[in-house]
């Protein structure tokens, strides 16, 4: 697009205060957002092309009278974090308008993400007193609206000609996202609606999980039970130990299950080398194990796992 001279100096005359004002808006909102767990957070300023057009429309007045010469997008995985976020950022952000925050009409599925109209913090303006007017545009949406979005944007709203079936197929997708982000957001519950079924491979896991729940405190208990699960049970099932067995040997040994040097993991580990070392190690085949110092100094045991059984953690 040509811009004329003029207006191509003036934006110019502008540039590096924007560009200051990209990067503190993106460093200040991923600070005040961390604890949202945003997926991303986008800021740019806007082009000269796109600015003059968007002058070119009557709306603004100045420069600084365009809602978006800054834009931020944060990006989140549910829509309360989003929510959630918006909040947290009109209490740093001063506000100067909230779009698209009330329900709009049941059959209106277009792109209406909350957004937030506001003005830098108090503090960077009395630094920087030039960007007093400046109004900045900051989008809340979450991952799959996000995604919609820039894989349909230029598309939908910078084609070279309207398009009633791009519309309409961009509104669809949105309805069906917006589905999307509702069982995302509730997947426990939705999932439980109905029983659960029988499925042997994860009833199995599970009662390993509730054995080792029995046998180990809450605080040694690893964060994520089913990677756990999923570990030990090539364990178990090779040294032939059942998750009831597991729960009667922890509790006949209880240097290995209170052992603080040891993870659960090498816990369940030592078990299986003192209650059935050979099964264990004839029916595992070709499985490393992770022996520690650690582990050896409280099961003697697995010193006698061979060199060529073991995980090399260094040289």
């Amino acid at each position: 697009m040509l811009l004329p001279g003029s207006f191509k100096t003036a934006y110019e005359a502008i540039i590096q205060d924007l560009e200051k004002g990209v990067d503190y808006v993106r460093s200040r909102l991923n600070a005040e957002l961390a604890e949202f767990r945003p997926v991303v957070i986008q800021v740019r300023r806007k082009e000269a092309e796109s600015l003059y057009a968007k002058l070119q429309k009557g709306d603004a007045a100045t420069v600084f009278d365009v809602e978006d010469l800054i834009a931020a997008r944060g990006v989140f995985l549910h829509t309360t974090e989003a929510q959630d976020a918006m909040t947290t950022t009109e209490r740093v952000f001063p506000p100067i308008e909230t779009k698209n925050v009330e329900a709009g009409k049941p059959t209106d599925f277009r792109y209406q993400q909350p957004h937030l109209i506001c003005h830098l913090p108090s503090d960077y303006l009395a630094r920087h007193p030039n960007l007093s007017q400046l109004k900045i545009e900051i989008q809340f949406t979450t991952y799959v609206q996000h995604a919609l979005q820039e894989s349909t944007h230029d598309v939908i709203y910078k084609g070279q000609r309207f398009s009633w079936r791009e519309h309409r197929l961009d509104g669809r997708l949105r309805g069906l996202l917006e589905i999307v982000d509702d069982v995302l957001a509730n997947v426990s519950s939705v999932a439980n609606v109905e029983d659960e079924p029988t499925y042997e491979l994860f009833d199995g896991r599970n009662k390993i999980i509730d054995a080792a729940k029995e046998s180990f405190s809450g605080t040694s208990l690893p964060e994520d039970m089913r990677r756990f699960a999923i570990t030990v049970e090539g364990i178990l099932q090779s040294a032939e130990i059942t998750p009831a067995e597991l729960v009667e040997f922890m509790g006949r040994h209880t240097d290995i299950a209170q052992a603080f040097s040891l993870t659960p993991v090498d816990k369940v580990l030592g078990v299986a080398l003192r209650e059935r070392r050979e099964k264990l190690l004839t029916k595992s085949r070709r499985r490393l194990f992770l022996v520690t110092p650690e582990l050896e100094t409280v099961v003697p045991e697995a010193k006698l796992i061979p060199a060529d059984r073991r995980v090399q953690v260094s040289e």
